[in-house]
């Protein structure tokens, strides 16, 4: 039996307050995981103008990929989304909605900067597009912003919260959310209005969208849960900021719902471990730290995806070789190449250039090494080239050019680990690695500019892996670039809160690909290589050609997998396979 009813608002009202541009892939694949938790109702998109939300323009896409779960008879979940007029809820239902949501503010100032018009004017609209809904057999929720203070105007008379409220339910909405906007709303505010509401509204048409900028979300749940509320809105991950109050808490986090709502004997319905194993995800997929309490307290005692941390195997590593400019060590298949200047902000010197080109070279032509490391040491990944060098202008070209080929040309799996700031030739040695992951407080700066120069030598790699346009605003501009821009552009695959955090999502990541086939990653590698240089070419159709054959002949991984997949073996861990002993440096 559920005593209440959660609205996870986090794919709409969460998402559209991210500043990074969020895939429609990713909003996709976070509906589906919120789907599997139990929870009834999930806020999916929104029709408003991509003009005023550029973030959710891609609602048709959004919506026409969760339609299987929305048409699907063995699926009680709704998934309402957000329309503005008549015209946004037309364009909503021909992408297969079947619930939407409309929204008014009770103060007049808010609605005029919110939504250009008079609180009267858009109570109208609504009124139209219910009228319309009911035609189309689509249901209405309604959404009411700012009931306890005004951003411009200050606290807000409880009397226009009570009559906006009940305008809307007369209008055709099946249920309206309260919004505390703010946050500002204290358990005596919601005492005192929802009081006062109750006496003309009955508690099953109203629900609670509490904020949590002042940290008093949770008990003005539970105190709105004493008056007799049921339905409350929330956001995984505590996804959404407050817009009035920078760098504040805005939706009160899911996680954080249902584990004092079922703390306090009050049944939710939903899976409080796989809520936190989502939160936990979109969290590293945005590069942006988890917004829950509750969430951040228990992922913390598991593994990625909910197991065990101990589940992780200690990687034993073993020193190979140590000079004052970097370090080297390996396990199994793996070797860590560490830039040890950190006093000096790991900056590139010639010494320590020719140091790494000879350690890629040595290490490409190694059976037994599957990937390569390349962090930093201190509080910089590396600055760039050491501008106190003494090398000619030709000879530093050289050195550079040389040491970003022998990197781009390496066959091994390349990993930048990135424990600090970046810049210039730093930047491209972050990005002519096949895989990042980075602490969330590296930031990225092609600073060349500013010094009369232009990055020249890491330019092929930079444009290849952040595309055209954002690599040339980068470029022109000069201006630091965060982990959580470049984790949003897909280009950074892993960022992590600290430097420990660091490290487990490193041993994270080598533990995936233990199960990924050298040789096929390095075949890899030449596919995706030759598509950037050569795209519908000659070279990328011989390359397609003698890829495939040499994945398929007699002898290949293909051949190995293949047969053990007959045997019933569905994963290989290929660092057993054919270990031979470390390469001599």
């Amino acid at each position: 039996m559920v005593d209440v009813k959660i609205v996870e608002v986090g794919p709409r009202d969460g998402l559209q307050n991210i500043s990074q541009l969020v895939p429609t892939g990713t909003k996709v694949e976070l509906i589906k995981r919120l789907s599997r938790t139990g929870l009834s109702k999930i806020e999916a998109t929104s029709f408003v103008s991509p003009k005023w939300i550029p973030q959710l323009a891609d609602g048709d896409m959004v919506l026409k990929a969760i339609q299987s779960l929305i048409a699907s008879p063995q699926n009680n979940i709704g998934y309402p989304v957000l329309v503005p007029n008549v015209k946004g809820l037309e364009k909503a239902v021909q992408n297969g909605a079947r619930e939407v949501a409309v929204f008014v503010s009770a103060t007049e100032s808010f609605s005029q900067k919110n939504i250009n018009c008079s609180v009267a004017v858009s109570l109208v609209r609504v009124r139209l597009v219910t009228e319309r809904a009911r035609a189309l057999g689509i249901k209405v929720r309604g959404y009411v912003s700012c009931i306890f203070e005004d951003p411009y105007e200050g606290l807000t008379d409880p009397e226009q919260v009570v009559t906006t409220t009940q305008t809307l339910l007369d209008a055709g909405c099946y249920e309206v959310s309260l919004g505390d906007t703010l946050g500002a709303g204290t358990p005596t505010d919601v005492g005192r209005l929802f009081t006062h509401l109750l006496r003309t509204v009955p508690a099953s048409s109203i629900a609670a969208h509490f904020h949590d900028t002042y940290g008093q979300a949770i008990a003005n749940v539970m105190k709105a849960y004493a008056l007799g509320i049921r339905t409350f809105d929330s956001s995984v991950a505590g996804l959404g900021g407050c817009p009035f109050a920078k760098g504040a808490k805005g939706n009160l986090a899911t996680e954080d719902l249902v584990y004092t709502l079922e703390k306090s004997g009050v049944s939710t319905g939903v899976d409080l471990d796989e809520l936190v194993k989502i939160g936990t995800w979109i969290s590293q997929e945005l590069g942006i730290p988890n917004g829950s309490r509750a969430g951040s307290a228990i992922a913390s005692k598991t593994h990625k995806n909910g197991a065990p941390k101990s589940s992780l195997p200690t990687r034993v590593w073993h020193a190979l070789e140590s000079t004052r400019e970097y370090r080297v060590r390996r396990s199994s298949a793996n070797v860590e190449i560490c830039l040890t200047r950190g006093e000096n902000g790991n900056a590139l010197t010639q010494s320590l250039i020719q140091g790494l080109i000879k350690l890629f070279e040595t290490f490409s032509g190694d059976g037994a090494v599957s990937r390569i490391i390349l962090r930093g040491e201190g509080k910089y990944f590396c600055t760039g080239m050491d501008l106190k060098g003494t090398i000619s202008n030709q000879e530093q070209f050289l050195l550079l050019r040389a040491l970003f080929h022998a990197i781009d040309e390496c066959p091994k799996t390349t990993i930048a680990v990135i424990n600090g700031p970046c810049f210039g030739g730093g930047v491209g040695l972050a990005f002519v690695c096949d895989i990042r992951l980075a602490v969330l407080n590296a930031t990225f700066t092609l600073s060349e500019v500013r010094l009369g120069l232009c990055p020249a030598t890491i330019s092929k790699y930079v444009v290849r892996e952040w595309g055209f346009s954002y690599a040339r605003t980068a470029m022109l501009t000069a201006r630091q670039i965060t982990a959580s821009e470049l984790a949003g552009l897909q280009v950074i695959q892993g960022v992590a809160t600290d430097e420990a955090s660091l490290d487990t999502t490193l041993d994270i990541m080598l533990e995936e690909l233990r199960f990924a086939a050298p040789e096929a990653s390095r075949l890899s590698k030449e596919l995706v290589k030759v598509a950037y240089a050569d795209a519908g070419g000659k070279q990328q159709a011989r390359v397609i050609k003698s890829s495939f054959d040499r994945m398929m002949g007699p002898g290949s991984e293909h051949s190995h997998a293949r047969s053990e997949f007959k045997r019933g073996i569905r994963k290989i861990d290929w660092e057993t396979i054919d270990s031979v002993p470390c390469a001599k440096l």
